[in-house]
């Protein structure tokens, strides 16, 4: 005689509601629909109706209906229904035996005159190997006490596999796509003068940098310049009004020199002139292993002119300050650029090919559009969100979609990672409680689904169904 442990049986429950789904006939007479196998936290609940009104049972005999759940090797016998003629049910009744004495999920004793339906539910501990199991169900009609999976029925296979809903977000659409290029530049003028000299020291190779930069936009199809901003500073040596002079000019040396190159108007050129580069002094006597640097940065900090900090360093920390004449004060002198540009739109398929080798040049939205003409969860599709967040590393939106590619491949720990910077949004409480379900942290999981289901995420529901 087999045993049957029974795990958290829901005893006999109300009729569950039959499916529009196939109905199975077995050998016995019994029908089975409404067959449904799903996951709930850490156990795995199956249901079905049973119709017992078409089987025939002598009045001696019992016919014993029993489900099992198996797959690569493993197996789960679950509950028995044994039904019983009446001669046997009354046997039964005054000796308390059944076939399946040890754990019936239910015995009832057939009457051929009635509607007999049985709404079984079992719960049993979920394991690994039930993801892909399979559910039949195999009769003992004879009484011999033997059931096996050779004279068994098929009733459904089971998807236990945890398949997250998730809430991608589209980007806002950027009205204007603006990007910058910056960079400094290091010229040298003879003393007092502001006439740029192209081959004078060091000049041909810092002019050859500020035009790599503007030429890599204005060889661009897809670029168009907008402006060009120039901030000359001159090192704090000398009379403060001779150095605001000498950046005011060689500023605009830098500009005519722009304009002459490339035919550019005045009008594309915002300059300014920083006049004396103290915030760059501060830097580097406060990096630098000077023995009286903190004295030297209370005079920088100090409420006093300009000239009169420099004369006071030069007089007070006179070895100190040879050493900044020669190894900071070159480097103060530079001007600031920056190249201000607008890229032009792009449609989807124009977008695909931009995004294998510019994606910089795409917005967060033209990126999506992308992501969208390909499978959820393949490589093209999480390759678009992976480029997405590591060109916006700090949009909420990015990290969210980013986050969601990854509970695609049930990356949960990585997107958790993302999800730190994806915002309050309904859908990142989405995403969060699936990556709790894919932790089994799953008080945690119905907190933020709730949560979301409540800002009408229908996705956060149908996640919900595996947990509750």
């Amino acid at each position: 005689m087999k045993t049957i442990c029974l795990y958290s049986l829901l005893a006999l429950l109300p009729l569950v509601p039959v499916a529009a789904d196939e109905v199975k006939r077995l050998p016995g007479g019994a029908e089975v629909s409404g067959v449904d196998i799903r996951k709930q936290r850490d156990s795995v609940v199956i249901r079905m109706n049973l119709n017992l009104s078409g089987m025939e049972v002598g009045r001696n005999r019992s016919i014993v209906v029993t489900p099992l759940f198996y797959a690569e090797g493993e197996e789960e016998w679950l509950p028995a229904i044994e039904v019983m003629g009446r001669t046997r049910y009354l046997y039964y009744q005054r000796n308390e035996e059944s076939l399946y004495a040890d754990s019936p999920y239910t015995i009832i004793k057939k009457d051929k005159n009635a509607t007999q339906q049985v709404g079984y539910q079992v719960s049993v501990p979920y394991r690994k190997w039930m993801d892909r199991a399979s559910l039949v169900v195999a009769e003992d009609t004879c009484q011999c006490g033997e059931v096996s999976k050779g004279n068994s029925i098929l009733l459904a296979q089971a998807d236990l596999v945890f398949t997250p809903r998730l809430a991608y977000i589209s980007p806002q659409a950027e009205t204007r796509k603006a990007r910058a290029l910056s960079g400094e530049a290091y010229l040298d003028f003879p003393v007092n003068k502001t006439v740029i000299y192209p081959e004078y020291r060091r000049n041909t190779a810092e002019l050859a940098k500020i035009r790599a930069t503007i030429d890599t936009i204005r060889t661009d199809k897809d670029f168009s310049i907008t402006r060009i901003s120039l901030k000359g500073y001159a090192s704090p040596e000398g009379r403060y009004a001779a150095n605001v002079r000498l950046s005011e000019g060689r500023t605009d040396a830098l500009k005519d020199y722009l304009m002459s190159e490339y035919g550019f108007e005045a009008s594309l050129f915002r300059t300014n002139a920083g006049a004396e580069n103290w915030a760059g002094l501060r830097k580097y006597v406060a990096q630098s292993g000077l023995a009286d640097k903190e004295a030297i940065l209370a005079i920088i900090d100090s409420e006093e002119e300009p000239d009169a900090k420099e004369q006071r360093i030069r007089r007070e920390h006179a070895a100190s300050y040879r050493t900044l004449l020669q190894d900071c004060y070159p480097a103060l002198r530079r001007t600031d650029y920056t190249v201000d540009y607008v890229i032009r739109g792009f449609n989807v398929e124009e977008a695909k090919e931009v995004i294998k080798t510019r994606p910089q040049n795409l917005s967060l939205q033209e990126m999506f559009a992308v992501a969208q003409t390909y499978q959820p969860g393949s490589e093209d599709f999480n390759r678009v969100f992976d480029i997405a967040v590591r060109l916006y590393p700090d949009d909420p939106v990015a990290n969210l979609n980013a986050a969601n590619a990854l509970l695609e491949r049930g990356a949960a720990e990585l997107a958790l990672k993302y999800l730190e910077k994806a915002g309050d949004t309904p859908q990142a409480d989405n995403a969060r409680g699936v990556a709790m379900i894919m932790l089994e942290r799953y008080e945690e999981a119905e907190s933020y689904l709730d949560r979301a289901a409540k800002a009408g995420i229908g996705e956060a529901e149908e996640n919900l169904t595996y947990i509750r």
